[in-house]
């Protein structure tokens, strides 16, 4: 009998695009809080990624590259005042936490949303 191979159970990593006009720096200061995982960073989305689940990567594309990648922790549909900006926040969120694995840059033209690797 041949071994089956479940995919349900894999889910798929994604790539976000961080808005061009982002201040590194302060977005540094929100990695820091999360590198522990004691925190969470969120992503607004329109819809879940319903290929991806919890564990998953999530690669981050800036300015033209995919930089790195931090673990998927949650999806989560809420209310939120950003703890950095103050800023309040409502929707749908991809969370991700813990610290960004940095990759050699590759290049990537940015978009909205989320995309499958």
């Amino acid at each position: 009998m041949k071994a089956k191979l479940v995919k349900d159970n894999i889910g798929k990593d994604i790539i976000i695009t961080l808005p061009a006009d982002i201040n590194w720096n302060q977005y540094q200061q929100e990695l820091n809080k999360v590198k522990d995982y004691k925190n969470v960073m969120n992503f607004k989305v329109t819809n879940f990624p319903k290929e991806s689940k919890i564990g998953n990567k999530c690669y981050l594309n800036y300015k033209g590259f995919i930089i790195g990648w931090m673990k998927i922790v949650g999806f989560e549909e809420k209310e939120f005042k950003c703890s950095t900006t103050g800023k309040l926040w409502q929707g749908k969120f991809i969370q991700r936490s813990g610290p960004l694995n940095r990759i050699d840059p590759i290049p990537m033209k940015g978009f909205r949303g989320f995309r499958y690797m």
